[in-house]
């Protein structure tokens, strides 16, 4: 019997970076919006670059300064053809992974700046036989922060409003086994003026405990 090589593609998704987290207009111009993504993606690129479960990264994006940096952390750049919508994107990747030889995707946004390692293999580390997905919510259980999916072909995306609950069916749909993860750093991610806040106390704590 044939071994198959199990290979795992990381897929990050970047809109174009000016046009990110319009919600913070009123607390961070489109120049500072775009270098805070741009942070953001440089950090999770490096997270992967380490992670044992990870084989390959694809950034895909219509930003050229995005695809830049994916460049400049080892990650493939990929050319978003889609005129609008996440959903697109993350297909046209996934199947470009496939096509690649993927057996398994972890689909993750940019703007996780708190992501470590550990999540990562929490995603990637499941031993499931058998078509399955695993899952991380926003820390609102809404919104769909990672997802791995074995394998990458037959499943519908859903990203948008109440993702999570939309992905949970699509798995039924698909009669795909379903593990859902919490882990907190996957579950921060920075779309509201709350959120910005607790962004920045959380920096000035970390910088406090680095002081002392």
């Amino acid at each position: 019997m044939t071994n198959i090589r199990h290979s795992v593609w990381a897929i990050v998704p970047v809109k174009r970076l000016h046009d990110s987290k319009r919600r913070l207009a009123h607390l961070l111009s489109a120049s500072e919006r775009a270098d805070l993504i741009d942070r953001f993606l440089a950090h999770t690129l490096t997270v992967l670059g380490q992670s044992k479960p990870i084989d390959h990264v694809l950034v895909i994006s219509g930003d050229e300064r995005a695809l830049a940096t994916a460049r400049l952390h080892g990650a493939e750049a990929l050319l978003e053809t889609a005129v609008i919508g996440l959903n697109p994107a993350i297909t046209q990747a996934v199947d470009y992974a496939v096509e690649a030889g993927a057996t398994a995707v972890l689909i993750l946004p940019a703007d996780l700046p708190f992501i470590e390692i550990e999540d990562v293999a929490i995603m990637g580390g499941s031993k499931a036989i058998g078509p399955h997905i695993v899952i991380c919510s926003d820390d609102r259980n809404n919104g769909t922060n990672a997802l791995f999916i074995s394998p990458p072909d037959n499943f519908d995306f859903y990203y948008g409003p109440d993702s999570f609950q939309h992905h949970l069916q699509e798995a039924r749909r698909r009669e795909r086994t379903t593990y859902i993860i919490q882990a907190p750093g996957l579950a921060f991610d920075l779309d509201t003026e709350e959120d910005w806040k607790k962004y920045q106390l959380r920096i000035v704590n970390y910088e406090l405990s680095i002081d002392n």
